[in-house]
């Protein structure tokens, strides 16, 4: 058992991972990373605002996270249809999962998966920024409930 799957307890998270895995060269990861389908739902037009906009990322990346019912949720918007496939497939990777899931989880998923080692520079930084959001607003919704 690999340090990944501890965070595999969820049927959608291994069967997203073990697709990518399956996937033989960095050109089909990126491929497929392109055409697959978010698991999450588009964040509307209303909610591109600058605020949700990832500083530095060169192709517009927009990310929004919610906690409803203690599972967060994240999605992610870009102009470029590669960047939309990187954001779409990390926010899925940490959606639907507790907000302790998320922060135990750090960036462990993404650096056991490689996806930095398939990108340009300004895209790894879209990574790192994504994963940031993430846990910033995992972190957020746990002390709210540690101060309730």
């Amino acid at each position: 058992m690999t340090s990944i799957d501890l965070y595999l307890t969820h049927a959608e998270h291994r069967d997203l991972v073990d697709e990518y895995r399956a996937l033989d060269t960095s050109e089909d990861r990126l491929a497929w990373l392109m055409e697959r389908p978010s698991l999450q739902a588009p964040i509307p037009d209303e909610l591109v605002t600058d605020d949700r906009k990832v500083p530095g990322c060169l192709s517009g990346l927009w990310l929004h996270g919610s906690v409803t019912g203690g599972v967060c949720t994240f999605a992610a918007r870009s102009e470029s249809d590669m960047v939309q496939g990187i954001g779409s497939f990390i926010c899925d990777l940490y959606s639907n999962r507790s907000a302790a899931e998320v922060l135990a989880m750090g960036d462990a998923m993404v650096n056991v998966l490689g996806l930095e080692r398939l990108l340009s520079t300004t895209r790894r930084r879209a990574v790192t920024s994504t994963v940031a959001y993430i846990l910033h607003t995992a972190r957020s919704h746990v002390g709210i409930e540690a101060a309730a």
